[in-house]
């Protein structure tokens, strides 16, 4: 069948760009992809982790203890409250600016207790470890948090020779923190064409020598 050919407004015809064919790679070359995609972003995931505790530090100081700056800060803010109240205390005929003798420990203790709750949810997101297997997983498996498979997208990934047919990465179970990547599937003895995935259990149809030719 020829093809298509556009003309322009002088009826000279074009020649339709056709999009070039992606690379071939097997299913086997595209775990390693996977896995190596996974391992990747658990690493930029640790840098960003640093990353977010130094910008937190430059802004608020050291949140790795309780150190003598804190406390500085804290009595400064203490001296300077009370200073207020013993001014209004001592020249009360003289303004008419709120009383903050009577609030001062109502709202410390507001705000302590707000506070503290509002820094520990932070702090716990802040300082949340950045677990390996959450994103490389074990054996054949990658984890939810580094699995990409949009590494994939410029591949034409087939099934490996004499191996399971049609495999795509799926949880271990429902909900399961891990996905696997069905990189060893073990062939029935009974039926060399149907096998199941020694990680997982899931079955799949299998290339065998017989049938190589028709996949």
């Amino acid at each position: 069948m020829p093809r298509n050919r556009k003309s322009n407004s002088n009826g000279t015809a074009l020649a339709t760009l056709e999009p070039s064919a992606l690379p071939t790679i097997s299913r086997s070359e595209a775990n390693k992809l996977l896995k190596q995609r996974a391992q990747d972003l658990y690493h930029e995931a640790r840098a960003e982790r640093e990353d977010r505790i130094r910008q937190f530090e430059t802004e608020y100081g050291r949140a790795d203890r309780i150190d003598h700056t804190l406390l500085r800060d804290l009595q400064h803010l203490q001296t300077r409250f009370a200073a207020i109240a013993a001014r209004q205390f001592k020249y009360a005929a003289d303004n008419h600016e709120p009383k903050v003798s009577k609030f001062t420990k109502q709202l410390g203790e507001i705000i302590g207790e707000l506070s503290s709750h509002l820094a520990t949810e932070r702090a716990l997101e802040l300082f949340a470890p950045v677990e390996e297997r959450d994103f490389v997983g074990a054996g054949g498996t990658i984890g939810r948090k580094g699995l990409d498979d949009s590494i994939l997208a410029n591949y034409n990934v087939i099934d490996d020779p004499l191996g399971p047919k049609n495999v795509t990465p799926t949880p271990i179970y429902q909900d399961a923190d891990e996905v696997c990547l069905h990189g060893d599937v073990e062939p029935y003895e009974d039926d060399p064409s149907r096998g199941a995935c020694a990680e997982c259990g899931e079955e799949f149809d299998l290339a065998t020598a017989g049938n190589t030719e028709d996949t």
